[in-house]
């Protein structure tokens, strides 16, 4: 049966018998991932893949579920969505799996001897140089009133500061220290880290705090005119809308977090320091940026060839 999107029970006696069925397994692991402070976004991508399952395996005891009935399963999917989705969404359910094991729930995941579908390799969408300059020149020459120049200095923190919508709304006055150049950030699962910044985008910080007022209600940097946070709808929409005038026919601000780690990349910067600044639990996540600014890689090694250089 679907499970409801209600905040969750957890049982009164913890069940740690093969009889346990997977709805009741479903609720408990939606519940560990709520607690833990796994996003909604998270939790509800999590909540469609394992519906999915329920819907293909009906609510049985969890010990039943084969590595054969997940694999029917998978092929089944590969019939009503892409490759892609195949993957996100058996990426799910191997890690409902292994939590069952880890719960000392089941003696071994039916997940672990499943071979993961193979998915296509999709870079992300990421602006090229003269569309970045576009971008800036657009939102600059747009800043006129307070809240387009709040537009104007939105664009350029998430394009060096690489940011998620999520991160940018919840940044207030006292997470920023100009003086040092640098943000105090809470990511996923409330785990805050330092993201730094230039000394143009501190000007302009600078300029904006002095804009925005510190009479308006609440502490949140980037506000309405009434002093609330912007909501991810009002964010998407004000890069949407600086994108359609610069002529940039695709634009998210998740568009401008991956432009910030590509070019940072192609600029010299170290895969393990983007990791940090990103806030990546894993460095393979990070690893795609270099893969996609590998002609930029080629070309800056052929400039600073170590045996080339000293042969020459």
């Amino acid at each position: 049966m679907p499970l409801e999107q209600t905040q969750f029970q957890p049982s009164p006696v913890r069940i740690l018998a093969p009889h346990m069925t997977l709805t009741h397994a479903a609720e408990s692991f939606l519940l560990a991932l709520t607690v833990s402070g796994r996003s909604r976004q998270t939790i509800e991508l999590y909540r469609r893949s394992l519906n999915g399952l329920l819907g293909f395996l009906g609510d049985r005891p969890i010990s039943d579920v084969s590595p054969n009935d997940l694999r029917a399963f998978l092929a089944h999917l590969g019939e009503k969505v892409n490759a892609v989705t195949v993957g996100i969404r058996w990426r799910s359910i191997r890690a409902f799996f292994n939590w069952l094991h880890r719960e000392g729930l089941l003696a071994e995941s039916p997940a672990k001897r499943v071979q993961a579908p193979k998915t296509p390799k999709q870079f992300p969408n990421v602006l090229n140089d003269a569309q970045v300059q576009a971008l800036i020149r657009t939102a600059k020459a747009q800043a006129k009133t307070w809240a387009t120049y709040r537009d104007y200095v939105i664009v350029l923190t998430l394009l060096d500061c690489g940011l998620r919508v999520s991160e940018l709304r919840g940044l207030t006055i006292n997470d920023l220290d100009l003086a040092n150049g640098v943000f105090k950030v809470t990511g996923k699962g409330s785990r805050e880290r330092r993201v730094y910044f230039g000394r143009r985008l501190a000007r302009v910080l600078r300029e904006w705090l002095a804009r925005r007022t510190l009479s308006l209600p609440g502490d949140a940097l980037f506000c309405t005119r009434q002093g609330y946070p912007l909501n991810r709808h009002e964010l998407v929409h004000i890069i949407h809308r600086i994108a359609k005038s610069a002529g940039i026919a695709r634009c998210s601000p998740h568009t401008l977090r991956h432009t910030f780690a590509t070019m940072f990349i192609r600029n010299g910067g170290d895969p393990f320091a983007l990791q940090r600044l990103l806030g990546h639990s894993d460095i393979s996540t990070t690893m795609i940026y270099v893969h996609m600014a590998g002609t930029a890689l080629r070309e800056a090694h052929a400039k600073a060839s170590p045996v080339d250089r000293l042969l020459e």
